[in-house]
């Protein structure tokens, strides 16, 4: 009798443990600042309604995201770009999700309305150094940057630099999310942000190549300016990963990022 009350006790302690463990579980994301605000907070909610599983999120930029996600210190990263042939390389697994709508942000005292591609491509590059060369009023131009590793520098550098580089006299805004709280104070000032993150004062977006920036000019590929949005895993997803990768394009998942963004269909 005593061994069976042993063997009762272990029992209960380790279905303790197990649904300790269940309980516990979490998985972990890091990576793009625009999906860490604007939807992993609403994805993670509904997928811990669902599951009980918790989700841990924390921003830091594409870069610092994927080299976290490589050195196994995430489940998941989040992208503003594309991932490159070397990350393939190296086992990454990317699952689009959809578009986010880059802005040109100028001071709301700057009378230009519209800027075209090659226009922008002198200014972040430093070729155009005064708003009267691109028929604007007479004022040096004062270029706001994101930081390295993010991956609103990485599409500005794919969608208007292209082959240039940055400019030397660039302003490096400390936060992603900030760039449009500089140039709100600079009159001169402009500078490249998600559409999501644009809440400043005394700044305003203007058009590309006379096409405005929506959702609608997007879907039908007239606006030139958007960074694709992925979710990046370290192969193929399984087992829970794989339930939350599949709820975040499903059509719950894309309620959600309409919010802010612009979903594949």
């Amino acid at each position: 009798m005593g061994f069976l009350r042993q063997i009762g006790i272990l029992t209960i302690v380790l279905l303790l443990m197990v649904g300790g463990a269940c309980a516990d579980e979490t998985l972990r994301y890091a990576g793009a600042t625009t999906l860490q605000r604007f939807f992993m907070p609403e994805a993670a909610r509904l997928f811990t309604s669902e599951t009980a599983i918790k989700i841990h999120i924390e921003g830091g930029n594409t870069g610092p995201g994927i080299k976290a996600l490589l050195n196994d210190e995430v489940d998941m990263a989040g992208a503003g770009r594309r991932l490159t042939e070397v990350e393939k390389s190296q086992g990454l697994v990317e699952h689009f999700l959809g578009w986010d709508v880059l802005v040109i942000v100028v001071h709301e005292q700057n009378p230009l309305n519209n800027l075209s591609r090659a226009q922008l491509q002198g200014i972040v590059s430093g070729a155009i150094t005064d708003w009267q060369d691109v028929g604007g009023s007479v004022g040096s131009i004062v270029v706001v940057t994101c930081p390295k590793g993010s991956g609103m520098r990485s599409a500005v550098k794919k969608l208007i630099l292209k082959k240039q580089t940055y400019l030397s006299r660039e302003i490096v805004s400390a936060i992603v999310a900030e760039s449009d709280q500089q140039v709100s104070m600079f009159p001169t000032g402009i500078t490249a942000l998600s559409h999501s993150m644009l809440n400043a004062n005394h700044v305003k977006a203007i058009n590309v190549d006379d096409v405005a920036p929506t959702a609608s000019s997007i879907s039908a590929g007239h606006y030139p300016l958007a960074k694709p949005l992925t979710l990046v895993t370290k192969g193929e997803p399984q087992g829970d990963l794989a339930r939350f990768i599949d709820l975040a394009k499903s059509q719950q998942g894309r309620t959600i990022l309409q919010k802010s963004f612009v979903s594949v269909e």
